[in-house]
């Protein structure tokens, strides 16, 4: 995802399912730039790994308390998935 062209796909997903590499880095990277993908910024955004892997856990939290954007963020009960719902 470092190096992958997403420009055509700005503004075209209903969906984004984010589970690439694991580290904080990354993380915010894909975040941020699954929010860009999202259609008028509607739609759904799964990430995988969370509490499973530390890079994952800390970026989604610091996401969560920092960027309004990723305030609606919410942890699956008894899996390793958290989701950002639509407004």
């Amino acid at each position: 995802s470092a190096k992958f062209d997403f420009s055509r796909f700005v503004s075209q997903m209903d969906f984004v399912f984010v589970d690439g590499s694991h580290s904080y880095g990354y993380v915010l990277n894909d975040s941020k730039r699954a929010l860009e993908l999202l259609r008028d910024k509607c739609g759904v955004i799964l990430w995988h790994d969370y509490d499973a892997w530390d890079g994952v856990t800390i970026g989604l939290n610091e996401l969560y308390r920092e960027n309004d954007e990723f305030k609606r963020l919410k942890h699956i009960e008894g899996t390793s998935l958290v989701c950002l719902l639509p407004d």
